[in-house]
């Protein structure tokens, strides 16, 4: 009986060693068109995977979907730019007072505390696809946001251009989350609405959502 698979993992670790499909292929001793069939269906024999978690030299079980208890995807970036900035911000700050002297040490004390308090919150973001939603969050756990697969459309690749800025604002028809960098993907809701994510593995979040919604069909 075929076994529903985690076909972006699969691509994700063919691609990270550079291998082809006839490549792997190759090395596993499976056919080519059942490489091809399982990227792209998500479906493969239990022999099947136990040859690929032997290639891949990972657990069987990491390979497979697990109704209500997988996680498709998870991935955290680190707000380079934002952390930056803020350092940045605070220096000059600092370096302005050391000048003219115009903060007291109390309101230079709750500058810094309100800076470190931002610069954590904004240390990363991480992405989650499970087999009902898509969620995001900020540094350890803040600003949680979830939509569910079946409020999603369609999802592209996007660039940001660089006035939108970092962090969390609204833009036109929909929001925007990001603490690093210009790449993401634009995610269409049902209702018409738009969502965008800030991520440096655009392809792979969105084939892990797109597994995630053949997986619920």
């Amino acid at each position: 009986m075929d076994m529903k698979v985690k076909s972006s993992l699969i691509r994700k670790y063919r691609t990270e060693r550079l291998w082809s499909q006839e490549h792997l292929s190759k090395v596993s001793g499976l056919g080519l068109r059942t490489i091809q069939r399982l990227e792209s269906r998500g479906s493969c024999s239990s022999e099947t995977i136990m040859s690929l978690a032997s290639v891949f030299e990972v657990d069987a079980a990491t390979l497979v979907w697990r109704d209500g208890c997988y996680q498709a995807y998870k991935h955290k970036q680190w707000g380079i730019v934002t952390f930056t900035a803020i350092v940045i911000l605070a220096a000059a700050i600092l370096g302005i007072n050391d000048l003219y002297k115009f903060l007291p040490s109390e309101a230079l004390g709750i500058i810094f505390g309100v800076l470190t308090i931002v610069a954590i919150i904004f240390s990363s973001m991480t992405i989650e696809v499970n087999e009902s939603e898509v969620r995001w969050y900020f540094g350890p756990g803040v600003f949680k946001k979830q939509i569910s697969l079946e409020e999603i459309a369609n999802c592209n690749n996007v660039k940001n251009p660089i006035w939108m800025g970092f962090g969390i604002h609204s833009f036109g028809t929909g929001w925007i989350y990001n603490v690093s960098g210009l790449l993401g993907i634009e995610i269409e809701l049902k209702g018409g609405s738009f969502i965008r994510l800030g991520t440096n593995q655009p392809n792979y979040l969105i084939q892990a959502i797109v597994d995630a919604k053949d997986n619920v069909e």
